[in-house]
């Protein structure tokens, strides 16, 4: 332990540097200034070039001096950093390496020249662990103060033994050497270290701003130390207003390498943290994960996929601001009265009919008009621009724009409306855009379109009845150019009626803009390779994953092309611009081309979208499968031992690929009997594994397993 501080008098001060000149004069004598030896008081050792073995310690037969014994407890230079470790063995090579147990768990080897000290004591009578404590915290505690106010006036350095003799005044233990040559490199403001063991005290101005800063790092490491304690106390709250800046760094920290791993930024600080707070956990990107659920940072079912995507999930003040005071401006656009029909699994569509005297008649899309009613570069279009598009989640759909309240019952909204007049056969003959002002008159669901169809006393029978043929007629022309046995007729006449509608919409806004010159964004898909041989698989469900593996991706492009998937070309959707930026940007581009002759965007500016756009598309496409997937783990926690039905997709070079008949989950299987594409079996859940995705399956009848993916 550290003794009281001693009163050094005038007397005292007289009597130091008169036996400091004797010492110092006969260290040049013999040659060996500032290796001044220890007295009887010493109970440790040091090496050769340190300070000698004390006579008082008993020699070993065998051992040459300076040489550490098996198990016993030394002090040792590694990597600049000074630690405490049992000797294991003394490797005799060229370079005497010596292996040792260090204080924090490693098996290290160094050069004899890196070994410092030897206590004397062995791990067998002091645990290595109390012992290292033991020592640092008396190094802690140590204050050098007085001596360096004695030494600091002579400006000549002090071997280790003469501060040893200044501080202590009792009997010097092995610890107590440890504890002061521990403090005097590592966080003494006091004195840095020469060569030959010798100390040379710092100047005022250096040891004040020392003494500041190993201040400043008293605090840092006691912030730390009160951080780990309260992430590794259940009870305790861990709110981020009741953490210190540098408190929350650390949790930010932990919150980076749960979500990158390695790849973070201060992973190395980050494994530190999280060494220190789970110490029996090995994966420690998911031991940071299982800790901020546990503390409430995040909450059990966080989509990590989605934080890592950066995506933003809530709109900001601004945004919600500008919404709330957004109001219609109607530059004298004409009434136009329409129907809603709002389907399930599509968006919704405003529909107007009337029947034209000797003229057959004439029908009308209107889609809400968000490009008039957002201005460019304003809150909201900025940050529908950095989402792109909404997330369909099949919990919670995070949107791209705020609630509009888009065609509202009774209340004039700015629409962007689509003419086509037909004659008496059902032909069409022309059509034209123009801005208009939608009154909505009535909502028809799907069920009350299948009344309006069936009823002619219903006030919408003539125009249901009208858009239905319609939408056949326009089914069947595009089949005889579709290839794709995936299309079939929709399974209720609303979604029928909206998804034909929508795409004619698509179609005349394309040629518009391919007529009258301007810049427009194109959706087309290429054709399905070798349709004829996936027409002929009898299992729908291999038949469907077959088609969706070869079918090619959905492109953009500024130039007109043929959309193979849905047998259309010059296509140029509009019609959704509450879900797709894209859509939004075409709609301000009609609507400024419709007031002022020019566009607005040109082709490099829509380049740029369309090339954002595919990007974010495939980045949407996986979080929604990644985040459904771990939906259906999730709800399989509890429903171990169920039994699923499978059909067998492909047969791999181990194992074979199936799918569930009743969910959208593929898993691969070892099967003991050979199996063909199209076969179903009987599999059982095993296990769930949602930090990986995985689902454990086993096949009832050899009992092989299958890991989900």
């Amino acid at each position: 332990m550290q003794k009281p501080k001693r009163e050094i008098t005038i007397s005292n001060r007289y009597l130091y540097f008169y036996a400091s000149l004797v010492k110092r004069i006969y260290g040049l004598i013999i040659r060996n200034e500032h290796k001044n030896q220890p007295d009887e008081r010493y109970t440790g050792r040091l090496d050769e070039d340190g300070i000698p073995i004390s006579q008082d310690a008993p020699p070993t037969k065998g051992r040459l001096p300076g040489t550490p014994v098996r198990d016993e407890i030394v002090l040792f230079r590694f990597r600049k950093r000074l630690l405490i470790g049992t000797c294991q063995a003394v490797l005799s090579r060229k370079i005497s390496e010596i292996a040792v147990l260090s204080e924090d768990g490693r098996h290290l080897r160094f050069h004899h020249p890196n070994l410092v000290y030897l206590t004397g004591a062995s791990s067998c009578d002091v645990p290595l662990k109390t012992y290292a404590t033991t020592a640092r915290a008396l190094s802690r505690e140590i204050d050098l103060e007085t001596v360096w106010e004695i030494a600091v006036e002579s400006e000549t350095p002090l071997p280790l033994s003469e501060i040893a003799d200044l501080f202590y005044d009792t009997e010097i233990d092995a610890t107590q050497w440890i504890a002061l040559y521990l403090h005097l490199h590592d966080a003494c403001p006091y004195f840095q270290p020469q060569s030959a063991n010798a100390y040379s005290p710092y100047t005022v101005d250096q040891a004040y701003f020392r003494h500041r800063q190993n201040s400043r790092r008293k605090d840092r490491d006691e912030e730390r130390e009160e951080f780990i304690h309260a992430m590794e106390n259940n009870t305790e709250s861990i709110a981020e207003h009741t953490l210190t800046q540098r408190q929350q760094t650390y949790l930010e920290q932990i919150r980076q390498y749960a979500l990158w791993g390695s790849e973070s930024q201060h992973a190395t600080h980050a494994q530190a943290l999280i060494s220190e707070i789970c110490k029996r956990k090995k994966n420690r990107q998911k031991s940071a994960v299982e800790l901020l659920i546990k503390k409430k940072v995040w909450n059990h079912n966080q989509n990590l996929d989605l934080l890592r995507a950066e995506v933003p999930t809530a709109f900001s003040d601004p945004v919600i601001r500008q919404a709330e005071t957004l109001a219609p401006i109607y530059d004298n656009r004409q009434k136009q009265s329409v129907f809603v029909i709002r389907p399930t699994d599509h968006p919704d569509i405003a529909l107007s009919y009337r029947r034209r005297l000797f003229r057959g008649a004439e029908f009308g899309v209107h889609i809400p008009d968000i490009g008039a009613l957002i201005p460019k570069d304003s809150h909201i279009d900025r940050d529908a621009a950095e989402r792109m598009a909404h997330i369909p989640f099949p919990d919670q759909p995070i949107p791209m724009l705020p609630d509009l309240d888009q065609f509202q019952s009774d209340k004039a909204h700015p629409a962007l409306s689509i003419f086509w007049r037909v004659n008496r056969d059902g032909r069409i003959m022309d059509f034209c855009i123009t801005q208009t002002a939608a009154i909505n008159k009535a909502d028809l669901s799907s069920k009350n379109v299948d009344r309006a169809l069936d009823d002619p006393a219903h006030p919408q029978h003539r125009a249901i009845k009208f858009f239905s043929q319609l939408s056949t007629r326009l089914h069947k022309k595009r089949q005889t150019a579709l290839h794709d046995p995936d299309e079939q007729s929709s399974p209720n006449h609303a979604h029928h009626i909206a998804r034909e509608l929508s795409l004619l919409a698509g179609i005349a806004t394309g040629r518009w803009c391919k007529n009258k010159g301007i810049p427009a964004i194109y959706e087309m898909r290429d054709p399905i390779e070798n349709i004829e041989s996936i027409i002929q698989i009898p299992h729908p469900v291999v038949r469907r994953h077959e088609l969706r593996r070869q079918t090619p991706n959905i492109g953009l492009n500024t130039t007109p092309e043929t959309h193979h998937g849905y047998g259309i070309s010059h296509y140029c959707p509009i019609t959704q611009p509450t879900t797709r930026y894209t859509d939004l940007v075409m709609q301000r581009q009609i609507d400024h081309y419709l007031q002022t002759g020019q566009s607005l965007y040109s082709v490099d500016d829509l380049n740029i979208l369309r090339y954002r756009m595919w990007e974010t598309q495939d980045l949407i496409d996986d979080l929604v499968h990644r985040h459904t997937r771990d939906l259906i783990l999730q709800s399989w926690e509890n429903q171990i031992g169920r039994e699923f039905r499978a059909v067998v997709l492909h047969l791999k070079m181990r194992g074979v690929l199936v799918e569930l008949l009743d969910h959208p989950f593929k898993t691969v299987i070892y099967p003991g009997y050979p199996l063909e594409v199209g076969d179903e079996i009987d599999l059982c859940l095993t296990g769930i594994d949602r930090w990986k995705g995985w689902a454990h399956f086993t096949e009832k009848s050899y009992q092989q397993s299958a890991v989900g993916f």
